[in-house]
């Protein structure tokens, strides 16, 4: 189980040496936030030198998506924009990232372990790979269920079994929302440009936010057109909370108790992200 993270500043985390199996080259990472039980993670890699893996095969679902910069997968160069999705024991071609380029990197239920190959073709191995330049995707209007619109969508990647995706999300200036939601699942979002007051601290870009499933969140306000990339394991439901009461109560306006949010622990919080007052809770 992950720590609830919210919010956090990659800046304010120091640099760590960047867990990647059998690669050459300089990389560094950030860790935004990691489970010790299964090896899951979210990083922040930072090449400070060119960096590069040849084939294998991953011991993790595995994404890669280049903030800045450039990354080259198989021969495919990818710019801003760029994503990479590997099914966990799925072979994966060979990898470069030029230096200077920042790329976000997850890995979920497993850990940083990479069977290394001569090359795809050496194994019987089966996985389709995803390659995505989001740059050249349409934004999408979001549903009008659920949050309030407009919101507009890239869908990058989403797994037909399990309901885990993953997306680019936009809100223009003045966007708002200003009720208490929680999820069946857990959400994480690191912010790509632009800057939002919320009931957890300022979003600007570099915010990052882990919220397992149950925690409530809301109180939004987009001080200018903002994107995020957002994760969630499964499919993700807004169930509302009206009329709170003392921190973890008030009337379920469109879920059955059972679903009620859960008590959240204070979270994990950067100094940057300045004082809160609990609001939200």
């Amino acid at each position: 189980m992950r720590a609830h993270v919210e919010l956090i500043h990659e800046d304010d985390y120091i640099f760590h040496a960047g867990e990647l199996p059998y690669g050459e080259g300089k990389i560094l990472e950030r860790r935004l936030s990691t489970d010790e039980e299964d090896g899951s993670s979210s990083l922040s890699l930072h090449a400070t030198a060119d960096w590069g893996r040849g084939a294998g095969i991953p011991h993790a679902d595995t994404e890669f998506y280049v903030v800045e910069g450039s990354l080259i997968y198989g021969g495919q160069e990818l710019g801003p924009g760029g994503y990479v999705q590997i099914p966990k024991g799925a072979p994966m071609d060979w990898i470069r990232i030029r230096e200077g380029s920042r790329v976000l990197h997850w890995r979920e239920y497993g850990d940083a372990g990479f069977d290394p190959l001569t090359s795809v073709k050496e194994t019987d191995a089966e996985g389709d790979v995803a390659v995505v330049d989001a740059e050249k995707l349409e934004w999408v209007a979001a549903p009008t269920v659920g949050p309030l619109t407009p919101l507009y969508i890239k869908l990058l990647h989403r797994d037909p079994k399990t309901g885990f995706y993953t997306r680019l999300i936009r809100a223009p200036q003045g966007w708002t929302d200003h009720r208490l939601a929680h999820h069946p699942c857990y959400e994480e979002f690191y912010t790509l440009s632009g800057r939002m007051a919320y009931n957890f601290g300022d979003i600007d870009e570099g915010t990052y936010c882990f919220r397992p499933a149950g925690v409530k969140h809301g109180h939004f306000v987009a001080e200018t057109e903002i994107d995020w990339i957002i994760r969630s394991d499964g499919e993700l439901i807004n169930w509302y909370t009206t009329d709170e009461w003392v921190k973890w109560g008030g009337h379920a306006e469109n879920y059955p108790h059972e679903h009620a949010p859960v008590i959240s622990s204070l979270p994990v919080r950067s100094r940057s992200r300045g004082e809160w007052s609990g609001d939200g809770m």
